[in-house]
């Protein structure tokens, strides 16, 4: 049973990637319509485009992960005591890409606690987000508008 948990966590980690790199690189641009980012915003909305993206995606995403990461947490302890060490250690292996994604799809968390340590970008990114988001609804408001 093990390995069944292993390969659905694989091919829904697989299954993101796939939607996160689809994205693409580019970069977002300051000050063009219809958002018209600050440069900082636009650093923010880069770096996090998935969460900015698809917003209800990313919130569904960032419940599955949460629930991948206590069920690897538990499951991978319990395995140990079974003495099953493989699907143990992919299961506690597993654990760094769930962070990793978790920080792409839910990077609220991430930046809250790095701007608490000090982190001065985490604090400008936080301080950028709210605008950020004002923006996105207000130009994508316009739009709507538009195509009316």
């Amino acid at each position: 049973m093990a390995w069944v948990y292993v390969a659905m966590v694989g091919l829904f980690e697989l299954w993101l990637l796939q939607r996160l790199r689809g994205l693409g690189k580019d970069p977002v641009a300051a000050q063009a319509t219809p958002y018209h980012f600050s440069p900082d915003e636009a650093r923010l909305v880069q770096r996090y485009r998935f969460y900015f993206t698809y917003p209800t995606l990313a919130r569904d995403c960032s419940s599955v992960l949460s629930a991948i990461g206590l069920s690897g947490l538990v499951l991978g302890i319990w395995l140990t005591f079974r003495q099953a060490f493989v699907p143990a250690a992919l299961i506690g292996l597993n654990l760094f890409a769930v962070t990793r994604f978790t920080k792409l799809v839910a990077p609220l968390l991430a930046l809250r606690m790095a701007a608490s340590r000090g982190d001065r970008d985490a604090l400008l990114m936080l301080e950028v987000h709210d605008p950020a988001w004002a923006k996105i609804n207000a130009g994508n408001e316009a739009e709507r508008k538009m195509a009316s």
